[in-house]
């Protein structure tokens, strides 16, 4: 693709940014731009020339599905904590909204009745729904399926963006295919820099882990991929939520449509080695054994390991809980990258709330290698 010139806009220097990249949007052209969960790639979803120029500049296969990111058709746009609780308010006129705009497709009853409740609990936030496509979104948007993945994020630039620029935005992570996601805008730079037109600046993001994607089109709704919204608030809302067998890449391992996005058995890895230990004693074992065979590990540690690990560098400290581990695990991931190191350890975390994305990400980043 040719080279372009990305223009960077800090959101704090510059009033007008937003509606600069909105600009791009409307004329094809792409945008990184800040989520709660991390930084996407935007571009107009309901132009197929657009959406395929973000399958180009990640290099990412055509087999794996974008969501498609939308903001409240109401006026009120004072924050995502009052949007909370006027789309709680609103539900059904958000869902009838993204029909009428044939974003998604005919509902039957109980995808409408889930639809609803999810919605009116979790948006806008780290929730994405996978429900009917519409007819206004392109296939490529969707990798050929009859199903779109659908949000509304929890950041007021991207709401600011996607309203300014009057159409639904799709969007993946703001990197390279299977690389590590962005969560500050030098990540996104490092990856795509010359690959895009505008990217806003907003600061870190405040969750460090994609969106939890669900399946509302299965007879039993189904996490795909989990993440910044845990399986136990949203079973709190409908119920009891199907299985979808560890580790599936869904048909799209053999050049098929993925179900969802990150779904890839090999996903958001580093260039090092990532190795998984069970507990502390595991990860200095396996910290001594590199050494042995002559590599370079560096430790990605939680708080509570620091004395246990002291001396042994270089480490990144994920923080003192699963919260900070999510915000801080794509950071880390890079932090060691960009430090050369030959093998990344990591210690196996507790699979409830967020930690059971933590959980995926390392999986998928390990290649399914646990020690």
């Amino acid at each position: 693709m040719p080279n372009l010139v990305t223009v960077v806009y800090k959101l704090d220097d510059d009033p007008t940014a937003v509606e600069h990249a909105a600009q791009t949007i409307r004329a094809g052209g792409l945008v990184a731009f800040p989520t709660e969960t991390v930084y996407g790639l935007g571009a107009n979803a309901t132009d197929a020339d657009a959406v395929a120029k973000i399958y180009a500049a990640k290099q990412r296969a055509l087999n794996d599905p974008l969501i498609v990111h939308c903001a409240p058709p109401d006026d009120d746009m004072a924050g995502p904590l009052n949007l909370r609780e006027l789309i709680g308010n609103r539900a059904p006129f958000v869902l009838e909204e993204l029909a009428r705009q044939r974003i998604i497709g005919a509902l039957s009853i109980a995808q409408r009745l889930r639809a609803n409740a999810l919605i009116g609990s979790f948006w806008p936030g780290p929730l994405t729904l996978v429900l009917p496509r519409g007819s206004r979104i392109p296939l490529n948007v969707t990798a050929g399926l009859d199903t779109v993945a659908v949000r509304m994020p929890a950041h007021p630039v991207a709401l600011a963006l996607i309203r300014r620029s009057g159409v639904p935005i799709a969007a993946p992570s703001a990197n390279r295919f299977g690389h590590v996601s962005p969560t500050v805008a030098r990540h996104v730079l490092d990856d795509l820099d010359g690959r895009i037109d505008v990217l806003l600046d907003g600061g870190p993001t405040p969750i460090g882990v994609e969106s939890t994607v669900v399946d509302l089109t299965a007879y039993q709704p189904v996490i795909l991929r989990p993440g910044g919204l845990g399986r136990e608030d949203i079973e709190r809302v409908i119920g009891k939520l199907g299985t979808l067998e560890q580790g599936s890449g869904g048909a799209g391992e053999h050049g098929a449509a993925q179900s969802s996005p990150g779904t890839l058995s090999k996903h958001y890895a580093p260039r090092a080695e990532l190795r998984v230990a069970s507990d502390t004693p595991h990860l200095l074992a396996l910290h001594a054994e590199c050494v042995a065979r002559g590599l370079r590990p560096g430790l990605l540690v939680m708080a509570g390991q620091r004395d246990a690990c002291a001396g042994l560098e270089p480490q990144f400290v994920l923080g003192k809980d699963l919260a900070d581990a999510a915000r801080n695990l794509y950071a880390g991931l890079r932090a060691l990258d960009d430090d050369g190191v030959d093998v990344i350890l990591v210690s196996a975390v507790e699979q409830a709330g967020i930690g059971e994305a933590i959980a995926d990400r390392l999986r998928r980043g390990a290649a399914g290698r646990r020690d």
